[in-house]
């Protein structure tokens, strides 16, 4: 009875309960009726996957030319596209164009089937070296033909070269390094960060030397144009450089900022931490909601004394990833303790929710266990809805169990949560 029914709901209902569904469970809701397929398509083909084995395969060659001529649903209503390689080549087989399949007709027909999606708003491109030429150039010319296309996130593999060219509807830009090789297109990066005005979330990690980039993102500040200049609100990087803090230096507005300072293996003292913590912070006390930059190594990027009064400005923080010295936690007592001092900071912060602490050391198990002694002998008088973090614990700040019977304790301590709720799951991630 409730099957027969569905058919007889409001469009919006049906797709809320769609929306709820697994990909094989919407395909099943599909066969139903049209009324239900009419609902469920725009769902159903949210997503496209196209891989480069299945082209050598008769259904994926027909699947493409079935889009390029706009006859299936990923045409009308695909929002997310993931372009990989697939599987790799069978046990003899040659690399590089064997994970796609040798066809002159194939460039155009993948340049028409990617522009057919005309809804395209995120492309996921995972990038191998052994990719033949013409897919790279096929799927480069079509980037420009997606007019909505706002987010691109390329994974790159083996140092590959990639002739992009500037997608001006982009509002989010990640470039992520699958090995150890350095992104070797950090000239083609700057071309499509320099034409892309509206963006406002950059992802750059790998070894790279990302300095081009954030030169060329400091000197938009000075176009005249205020619509040409580039404020990022979301910034994510892997190598910290003296003119990445010259650019974040340079104006305000920063919502989210993650700084992976393992690259950065430096000795004491540190002026590139020093730099950050003492005057760049500054420029963004106003708008951060999350700050993440947990350190690899023992040094300056750690929490202390040294950068309390940084942190402390940051009212409206919402998440906090640090990382302590091993040599701040082990045999210190409170105040002076790293953790204790980072607890005590954290409850000044009125609208932190989680914060997260790391070791800085490159053998972490001992250190590890200091830091969650020390959270679990903390006790405060402040009440804080923040949770805390360590390994794989999560904490929350509960009163301590009273002397006496029925009696709320005025004393509070952390105390593990198990399990742990969706919420603080979310927010880890």
């Amino acid at each position: 009875m409730a099957m027969a029914a569905l058919p007889y709901l409001c469009l919006e209902i049906i797709q809320q309960i769609g929306g709820e569904l697994p990909n094989c469970d919407q395909m099943n809701l599909r066969a139903v009726c049209r009324e239900l397929g009419v609902a469920i398509d725009p769902l159903f083909y949210t997503f496209f996957t196209l891989r480069g084995d299945r082209m050598r395969r008769d259904n994926g060659l027909y699947i493409m030319e079935r889009l390029a001529a706009r006859q299936i649903g990923w045409s009308h209503f695909a929002k997310t596209v993931h372009i990989m390689p697939g599987s790799k080549p069978e046990t003899g087989e040659a690399t590089g164009p064997k994970y796609y399949p040798s066809d002159p007709a194939l460039p155009n027909l993948l340049v028409s089937a990617l522009a057919s999606m005309h809804n395209i708003q995120t492309v996921v491109w995972t990038v191998h070296a052994n990719d033949p030429d013409w897919v790279r150039e096929a799927i480069c010319d079509s980037l420009n033909t997606l007019p909505l296309l706002s987010d691109l996130q390329l994974k790159t593999e083996g140092g590959v070269h990639l002739g992009l060219t500037p997608v001006p509807s982009l509002t989010k830009l990640r470039i992520e390094s699958l090995d150890w090789r350095p992104v070797e297109m950090v000239q083609d990066i700057c071309q499509v960060v320099g034409r892309s005005h509206h963006l406002s979330s950059l992802h750059l990690s790998g070894t790279s030397d990302w300095s081009k980039v954030w030169t060329l993102l400091r000197a938009t500040l000075l176009r005249p144009k205020d619509s040409a200049r580039i404020h990022l609100k979301e910034l994510t990087t892997s190598f910290v450089t003296s003119d990445l803090l010259t650019y974040l230096h340079s104006y305000s507005g920063l919502e989210s900022i993650s700084l992976e300072t393992s690259q950065n293996h430096r000795p004491k003292p540190d002026p590139l931490a020093d730099r950050f913590f003492g005057t760049v912070l500054a420029s963004h006390a106003l708008t951060l909601v999350e700050l993440s930059c947990p350190a690899g190594h023992e040094g300056r990027w750690s929490f202390g004394p040294h950068n309390v009064d940084a942190i402390l400005p940051l009212r409206k923080l919402e998440i906090l990833h640090l990382s302590v010295n091993p040599q701040d936690v082990a045999d210190v007592e409170p105040p002076m303790n790293a953790v204790t001092l980072l607890l005590s900071t954290a409850q000044m912060l009125p609208a932190l929710r989680l914060l997260e602490i790391s070791s800085a050391a490159r053998y972490r198990g001992r250190c590890e266990e200091n830091i969650k002694t020390a959270i679990e002998n903390f006790t405060s008088h402040l009440e804080s809805a923040a949770v805390v973090c360590a390994d794989e614990d999560v904490y929350e700040l509960a009163p301590v169990l009273s002397d006496e019977p029925g009696e709320r304790s005025t004393i509070l301590a952390y105390r593990i949560l198990d399990p742990v709720p969706s919420a603080v799951q979310i927010l880890r991630t």
